[in-house]
């Protein structure tokens, strides 16, 4: 078996755990949450253009402060939204499930086990 094939294989599996599972629900969700949706739209739209107000010869200071203003709000608004706590929670998760199979990867190649102490026993290859 080819490692692509294989590769394909791990990641098929690999989405049918909890991780994997966990995150694709959360994208569905945020990919159905307009208001969320929209509020990124917006930030981004409101940094833009502060960045080009910011790289004006003559900025309209109150124009950046308006600006600014929005951008915090909207930021807030994002960061406290149930639906994007979940995706960021669920995003972190599945990023510690693939570095652990990469480590275990690496460790397979190299025959050494990854350095560093995660602090989650189950991850260690010895105690320090």
């Amino acid at each position: 078996m080819e490692i692509m094939e294989m590769a394909i294989m791990l990641g098929q599996r690999m989405k049918q755990e909890g991780a994997a599972e966990r995150f694709l629900k959360a994208r569905e969700e945020f990919n159905k949450n307009v208001d969320l949706r929209t509020a990124f739209s917006e930030y981004n739209v409101q940094r833009m253009l502060l960045e080009q107000e910011a790289n004006k010869e003559e900025i309209d200071n109150e124009l950046v402060k308006r600006i600014d203003t929005r951008v915090d709000e909207l930021f807030d608004f994002i960061t406290h939204h149930p639906v994007y706590e979940e995706i960021e929670a669920a995003q972190n998760a599945l990023n510690e499930e693939l570095k652990k199979v990469m480590d275990k990867i690496a460790e397979q190649i190299t025959g050494d086990a990854p350095q560093g102490c995660t602090h989650d026993c189950s991850t260690c290859g010895g105690c320090h």
